[in-house]
């Protein structure tokens, strides 16, 4: 496959995983309201470590080797232990289409990070783009200060919080599948970093395990929940992500195609939750569509 079109191919991966993540905050949102956001979290990535210890019986990849497992364990530790517990804790303390707008700020933090690490050239475009992007998630932020949005102040601004603490973490796992996936298949990346962060979080689910599972076992609408969060959510649109990311010739051009998430998040928020979406929000999420446009109108295809 030529150049141009792999890079054509990557962005599409990255805007239908983006895509996916936005009807995540929904479904989270109403999952929330039975379990924990740590349980949740748990119990998502169980399933999906089962998907993938039956795919890697099957398929057998290679096992990462020696300082390997260092890139592995930092995937496993910016993305699936720190970023999801983030994302749905900041989505329980403000709401399903704000939490997907705000994790929008993860932009900033790839490009900075693909600058530094990756030695990839910083456009002043790219730049611009995102900085007209973050002035919407900061309009949209400031919402809950001014609008009744069923939380405390304080609850609004911690959970705005949880979010960006969730945007800078997934970028940090980005950084570390581009890295990983220059030696292993996205595949096996995935399937990988997957297993250790559940693994890792395993020992907090433990003491009231029982009672989760029973609470979870007698409610069908929340076992569709967590089957949706953990196969379709996790096993594919991390999948894609990944795929994505060894596809695309820079992470930093690429970035901006997470801005994919709000319109879902925000969309589906309003269709499914009957959230109210303000003025202010639709102008904050113009501004976001506008930094998006700004990047994709000038991006070309740029190389490592």
């Amino acid at each position: 496959m030529n150049p141009s079109k792999r890079n054509v191919w990557g962005l599409f991966n990255l805007g239908t995983a983006a895509t996916i993540w936005g009807s995540t905050f929904v479904v989270s949102r109403y999952a929330l309201a039975s379990v924990s956001f740590l349980h949740l979290v748990i119990l998502r990535f169980a399933c999906s470590t089962a998907l993938f210890m039956v795919l890697f019986l099957v398929q057998r990849p290679r096992l990462p080797q020696g300082r390997e497992w260092w890139l592995y364990l930092g995937s496993a530790t910016s993305g699936y232990v720190l970023s999801i517990p983030f994302q749905f804790l900041g989505t329980s303390l403000t709401s399903a289409h704000i939490g997907s707008i705000v994790t929008c700020a993860t932009p900033l933090a790839m490009v900075v990070l693909a600058g530094l690490f990756l030695h990839e050239r910083i456009r002043v475009r790219d730049i611009c783009a995102i900085v007209i992007a973050l002035a919407g998630v900061a309009l949209i932020s400031l919402e809950g200060l001014s609008h009744s949005s069923g939380a405390s102040p304080l609850q609004w601004l911690e959970g705005i919080a949880a979010l960006l603490a969730a945007a800078v973490t997934w970028a940090f796992y980005s950084l570390f599948l581009r890295l990983i996936t220059r030696k292993q298949s996205s595949l096996t990346a995935t399937g990988i970093s997957n297993g250790l962060g559940f693994f890792i979080l395993l020992p907090l689910f433990i003491p009231r395990g029982g009672d989760v599972i029973t609470t979870v076992a007698t409610h069908p609408a929340l076992v569709a929940a967590i089957a949706y969060l953990a196969v379709i959510s996790t096993f594919l649109g991390f999948y894609l992500w990944t795929l994505g990311l060894e596809q695309v010739a820079s992470v930093s051009a690429s970035s901006l195609m997470f801005f994919c998430q709000p319109l879902a998040g925000t969309i589906l928020g309003m269709l499914v939750l009957h959230e109210h979406v303000t003025a202010q929000t639709i102008i904050g999420s113009g501004l976001i569509l506008t930094g998006f446009l700004v990047n994709m109108n000038g991006s070309r295809v740029n190389t490592l």
